[in-house]
């Protein structure tokens, strides 16, 4: 009978470590496998490109204005808000800011002409509401847009002393300054008339207006019988 003869401790280890060795030998190219077959399926399936995000752009549009979508949709670009407008800052929007199609021509307030002054009795939604189009709302709140001021840009930046937008501000309390004496604006209260923009004195201008695009839908209005009395109860 034969006799085994006794593994020494080097050679035990040396068996060890080749096994080891050949088990992550395996499995590096195993891995290695399947990442060729991984690469193999991509170059043959190529995963589809993503959708295009949708381009939905939103203007500054008149006090009372209706959902971009429908009013943009709407507006028949007969012009009768823009003569109405009392201090000539609504304009047609142009190719110039790179719209095209739809809503080129439709109108637009230009803060560099002055911004919205807001009447009070709302002479562009009259002459829009007399035309039959009645995409301006004077039910709805004057809310435009919001300012945002541009620190990087604005003298008070630098330690120049400058207020004239908070001057020019028809809301009080709308633009302040904080510490640094920067002017801050508050949200709630701006309505985004851009006559800050027309009174920053810099260049390049420290403020900017962001038209909202919140606006709510053409407020539907009661029925009514012809005796001028809504609906009765039920």
């Amino acid at each position: 009978m034969d006799e085994k003869k006794p593994i020494s401790r080097r050679q035990l280890l040396r068996s060890k470590l080749g096994l080891g060795l050949a088990q992550t030998i395996g499995y590096a190219m195993g891995q290695a496998h399947g990442v060729t077959k991984h690469i193999e399926k991509s170059i043959r399936e190529p995963v589809p490109p993503s959708p295009p995000a949708p381009e939905f752009a939103v203007f500054l549009r008149p006090p009372g204005a209706i959902d971009e979508i429908s009013f943009s949709a709407q507006c028949t670009k007969c012009n009768a808000c823009i003569d109405a407008c009392p201090p000539k800052t609504l304009v047609k929007l142009t190719g110039e800011l790179g719209v095209f199609g739809k809503g080129q021509g439709t109108p637009v307030i230009d803060p560099n002409l002055g911004g919205c002054t807001m009447c009070e009795d709302r002479p562009c939604v009259t002459a829009c509401v007399d035309e039959g189009v009645d995409i301006l709302d004077g039910l709805l709140p004057m809310k435009m847009g919001l300012a945002m001021v541009h620190r990087s840009s604005c003298r008070s930046q630098i330690g120049q002393e400058c207020t004239m937008c908070i001057d020019v501000c028809p809301i009080a309390g709308t633009l302040t300054q904080d510490w640094r004496k920067i002017p801050v604006v508050d949200s709630d209260l701006c309505t985004g008339c851009g006559i800050c923009v027309y009174s920053c004195p810099v260049d390049p201008i420290a403020i900017s207006i962001i038209p909202t695009k919140e606006r709510p839908p053409k407020t539907v209005q009661p029925s009514q019988d012809q005796n001028g009395q809504g609906p009765g109860p039920d």
